[in-house]
């Protein structure tokens, strides 16, 4: 009953905005994949667990999802597998598939290295070891990059094992452990010896990535250190506990293993190897943070960056640097959209990441959102004139992503009436409000850290003005040199009448260019990745480059 009336309610309330001239969207939600998950056991159990599905809707992407089966996530899969017809058939059958698929998650080598490697190796065996690895990773890479032209592709890596303390913690079992005859073959590391192979491979991987755009890496061995911390003592050499959070990232301790609390427990014993599921989530979460959050946002997206622009106002007009939303709090956001590729947007969205709650919680509750191309009141910072402002419009967003803790995000989709004040303009301002809610109040990130920043995300429904809607065709499209310093050069099979756009990692617009040339000078521009576009009749074609020290 109590249902009943709730549901009568909010279309009650609903209807009342409405005829208020505030529009509500049709707030429903389709899923879309955009991972393909490839690889060995590990991919199996982040798949079993559905990690990346729970990631990405914890960072509000909660109409994303991955794909992949058991030929793609196959217990003991090396790297020589993934070389054969097989694989690479299903690979390109589940891209063929899923056009919608923008990044293929990788997680294979960890049996390469270790089931090849003893303690006992010279130097020159190790370091012949790692580069049979690493030069089939490299065929693996080529491959994904010509199944699908512009995919992005994130090795996942692996995390710091714990062979000694879950072994030696079976006792008088410990030759009947599972794992017993995988350490022994490796001569009986200690945990220093087997993390500096990994370490080294891993640095190895990443000073890889850092040359080549369309592969990434996050390279975090002892994020499970930090996430879970050793409590108690280790129980065998060097011992001692540390607390979580204390771990310093990517190595932390490398004389430590992965905390056994993070490993997988199958009731008699505990692996020594493989995640448990909250493991998992910690490994994919910090990629989800590094990578995915930001890769999977719309054709453009914005930070909110100033704090002075950004917070919350009370209704008797106290101004707060803390963005609130609540009984008696109004969130404002602001976002600087002058470098905005295109004004025909087709959707947009706002992410915001949840950092407390006190009291009650205003998720359910219909939020009213003002937005304004400019700002509120008299100035684009937060002023006790805006808790009386009116904006350029009043929408009801529907909220989407998480909401069962902190540290999740909610996604905001705006209905399409709210899409044209979206403008080319040095700022657009937001209001968030419930103001019939009462009993409590969200606090959301602030513009602090970058990485939990508030986010506006656009798609775009056509191309840039002046350039007729087409579909990304093959334009020929080259850059060379790549890395480059001073000038970028880029051949096409379009000789004339193009335009060129420039825009970082982040979607941020740096430079465009219609005069037909094909030498852009980049010398001005930090160093780091960058995405060059050619917009022309015929159609629009992409690429990434580096911009090198």
């Amino acid at each position: 009953m109590r249902q009943i009336f709730v549901t009568i309610f909010a279309f009650i309330f609903g209807l009342l905005f409405v005829s208020s001239g505030c529009v509500q969207a049709q707030c429903t939600e389709t899923e879309v994949p955009k991972v393909l998950l490839i690889g060995d056991s590990w991919a199996f159990f982040m798949s079993v667990d559905m990690t990346i599905n729970r990631a990405l809707e914890k960072w509000g992407h909660s109409n994303y999802t991955y794909v992949t089966n058991a030929i793609l996530a196959e217990n003991g899969a090396e790297t020589d597998d993934f070389l054969k017809p097989e694989k690479q058939d299903e690979i390109l059958a589940q891209l063929q598939a899923n056009p919608s698929i923008e990044v293929i998650h990788v997680s294979i080598g960890g049996n390469d290295i270790l089931g090849d490697w003893n303690v006992n190796f010279t130097q020159g065996q190790t370091d012949t070891l790692e580069q049979e690895v690493y030069d089939r990773m490299m065929q693996i890479f080529d491959f994904l990059k010509q199944a699908k032209p512009g995919i992005r592709i994130l090795w996942s890596g692996y995390t710091y094992t714990n062979f000694e303390e879950v072994i030696e913690d079976f006792a008088p079992f410990q030759t009947n452990h599972p794992f017993y005859d995988t350490w022994e073959g490796m001569g009986f590391p200690s945990f220093q010896q087997i993390n500096a192979i990994q370490m080294h491979f891993a640095d190895q991987m990443e000073a890889y990535c850092q040359t080549d755009p369309q592969v990434d890496y996050i390279n975090i061995p002892a994020i499970l250190q930090y996430t879970f911390g050793q409590n108690g003592d280790l129980g065998v050499p060097p011992g001692g506990s540390y607390a979580p959070l204390t771990a310093p990232l990517p190595y932390g301790f490398p004389d430590y293993p992965s905390p056994k609390s993070s490993m997988r427990d199958y009731g008699l014993t505990k692996d020594c190897f493989h995640l448990s599921p909250q493991g998992y989530d910690d490994l994919i979460g910090y990629n989800v943070r590094k990578f995915y959050h930001k890769v999977l946002m719309g054709d453009q997206y914005f930070l909110a960056e100033n704090s002075e622009n950004n917070g919350s106002i009370s209704n008797s007009g106290i101004v707060s640097e803390e963005i609130r939303l609540g009984e008696g709090q109004s969130a404002i956001l602001s976002f600087n959209t002058s470098g905005l590729l295109n004004e025909t947007i087709g959707a947009a969205s706002i992410f915001l990441r949840r950092e407390s709650l006190n009291g009650s919680n205003p998720a359910n509750t219909p939020i009213n959102l003002q937005i304004v191309s400019g700002y509120l009141g008299g100035n684009e910072a937060i002023e006790p004139d805006d808790a009386t402002a009116v904006g350029d419009t009043m929408v009801i967003p529907c909220r989407f992503g998480s909401n069962d803790g902190n540290e999740h995000w909610w996604r905001l989709d705006l209905p399409e009436a709210a899409l044209s004040f979206i403008q080319n303009s040095p700022v657009t301002q937001f209001m968030l409000s419930v103001p019939d809610f009462i009993g409590g109040e969200i606090q959301f990130s602030n513009t602090n850290e970058p990485d939990f920043a508030p986010v506006l995300s656009v798609d775009f429904s056509a191309f840039p003005v002046g350039i007729p809607p087409q579909s990304t065709k093959d334009l020929g499209l080259n850059v060379y040199p790549n890395p480059a310093n001073d000038f970028l050069y880029f051949s096409t099979r379009i000789s004339s009448n193009f335009k060129v756009i420039i825009t970082d990692m982040n979607g941020r617009y740096v430079s465009e260019n219609e005069g037909n040339q094909h030498r852009i000078n980049i010398a001005s521009l930090p160093s780091g990745i960058y995405r060059l576009t050619v917009l022309s009749e015929e159609g629009v074609e992409g690429t990434t480059f580096c911009k090198a020290h």
